[in-house]
Parts: C-alpha cells; structure tokens; sequence
C-alpha cells in the first residue's frame, strides 16, 4: 500500500521539489518495493517450509 502511495504522489514530489529530494523520494520508493518483495518472497519460502515438514512428518 505504501509503494502504492509514493507511485501516485512522484509525479507531484519529482515537479515541485528540488532535485536532491526528488532523489531521495525515488530511492524511498525503491526501497519499499524491494522491501515488499523480500518480505513476499520470505513468506513463500516459509509457507514451502512448512509444506515440506507436514509432508515429512505425515509420512511417518
């Protein structure tokens, strides 16, 4: 949701302010989808861990 937010208001940051924080707000920005995707990708392996681990322990 917050990436969602930065993504509509840029345009707005990138004309009104100066360069360096129009810089700044796009690393933010970068930061947060990256951030998103680690967490994402985290719970995936999680949620495949634990798959694995029923599945060994059913088998028992």
């Amino acid at each position: 949701m917050a990436a969602v937010v930065m993504a509509v208001f840029a345009p707005y940051v990138f004309r009104t302010e100066s360069t360096v924080q129009a810089i700044a707000w796009s690393a933010m920005l970068v930061g947060t989808v990256v951030l998103i995707a680690v967490l994402v990708y985290a719970e995936l392996l999680m949620r495949r861990m634990d798959r694995r681990t029923r599945r060994g322990a059913s088998g028992t």
